[in-house]
């Protein structure tokens, strides 16, 4: 009986031990499938540049042919912003672009712009265009292609740095039809450039959270007179 007794307590020992080795391969699996979508954000994934230039499907988009067109990027001097739809005005442009420059000089994160319409747009053109690496954060605009304005690459060392839900954060505030439709699509760019320079300045100062869904506003409030002026 004795014997009987530890051969139950010794199979019961080992049923438990597999149940755990099993919930431990189904979380580590859960956590590989997680961090191969690490930089998924809103509905583009982290693919939103292959996504815009129509390289991937979406669950809101048709798949669409790719897009590499050169002639359709600026000539001249390279610029860090891009309006094939001439969705921003002039103005906006120029302060949008100095906000980028001043934002890479204290941060180092390269933030890039792209207002597009498919299939008008340079499309994978820009990767070399802006030399798109581990620091640079590209935001696409495109009002058809998603359903979604507002697309994201993040590069991995932003990735590192900022909360990966921010991004869809981002999106699904200013880029929702609800937002854009109503407010315009360059206050949904505008909102979202200085959402982002308000984002990785605090956590380059080491702020407590930095990002948080919270901080996430509308930047066109009679207070907020740095970007308020962007909207003008």
């Amino acid at each position: 009986a004795t014997n009987g007794g530890i051969s139950v307590r010794r199979s019961r020992a080992v049923n438990v031990r597999d149940r755990m080795g099993l919930r431990r391969s189904l979380r580590c699996s859960a956590e590989g499938q997680v961090s191969a979508g690490r930089r998924a954000f809103g509905v583009s994934a982290g693919t939103a540049m292959a996504l815009a230039f129509g390289r991937m499907e979406a669950k809101a988009a048709k798949r669409r042919d790719s897009v590499n067109r050169p002639d359709l990027l600026p000539k001249g001097s390279k610029t860090a912003l891009i309006d094939v739809t001439g969705m921003l005005s002039k103005s906006q442009e120029t302060r949008i672009l100095t906000m980028i420059a001043d934002l890479e000089d204290t941060t180092g994160l390269k933030l890039r712009v792209l207002c597009q319409t498919y299939p008008e747009t340079p499309g994978l053109a820009i990767k070399d265009y802006w030399d798109v690496d581990d620091d640079t954060v590209v935001l696409v605009a495109d009002p058809e292609l998603t359903g979604n304005l507002l697309n994201f690459n993040v590069g991995e060392n932003i990735d590192l740095k900022v909360p990966r839900n921010y991004w869809g954060r981002v999106s699904g505030k200013f880029g929702a039809k609800t937002f854009w439709q109503k407010e315009g699509a360059d206050s949904a760019v505008i909102n979202a450039v200085a959402s982002i320079d308000s984002c990785v300045r605090q956590v380059d100062l080491g702020v407590k959270g930095a990002c948080a869904p919270g901080t996430i506003k509308p930047t066109d409030s009679a207070e907020d007179s740095r970007f308020s002026m962007l909207l003008r």
